[in-house]
């Protein structure tokens, strides 16, 4: 199944790039919903992600509950089309392909869209009604973000 979610953001391509590419943003955007612990001490911290890496990671519901393991390898990250596209995967769902893509709709205004194709066999239902909920609240953390810089 396929979920695709988009929304407008106050932002210039320049600074959602910045922050885009900065792992830790993955956790301003994810927390409190999802959290990510990375297997490998410090692999967030002060790097940018990098394409065609594969990132080890603990995945965890509300900061506290475990979910097991979940890999991240960024297949393409693409300034020219501002797109970025991982293959995922972790227990609850062995294949979680996503791709952000973001276009200028308007001075200092994008449309920013997660699509995220999952497999999960006979949970994959209940995880793309989660996805969309979750994507949903990734976005309104992304517009926070962009606006106050917090998470920083």
């Amino acid at each position: 199944m396929i979920a695709h979610i988009s929304s407008i953001l106050d932002s210039t391509e320049e600074d959602l790039w910045k922050k885009m590419i900065d792992p830790r943003s993955l956790q301003f955007v994810a927390s409190p919903i999802l959290s990510f612990r990375a297997v490998v001490n410090g692999e967030f911290e002060g790097r940018e992600w990098v394409e065609g890496k594969t990132y080890d990671l603990k995945l965890y519901f509300l900061k506290i509950v475990p979910l097991g393991y979940h890999k991240i390898k960024l297949v393409k990250i693409d300034r020219q089309s501002n797109t970025i596209v991982s293959n995922e995967s972790g227990m609850l769902t062995p294949v979680w392909n996503h791709t952000i893509w973001f276009r200028k709709v308007e001075q200092d205004k994008l449309l920013y869209t997660d699509e995220v194709e999952i497999k999960a066999g006979l949970l994959t239902p209940a995880i793309w009604i989660f996805a969309l909920m979750f994507f949903r609240h990734r976005q309104k953390r992304w517009k926070i973000l962009l606006k106050t810089g917090c998470g920083r």
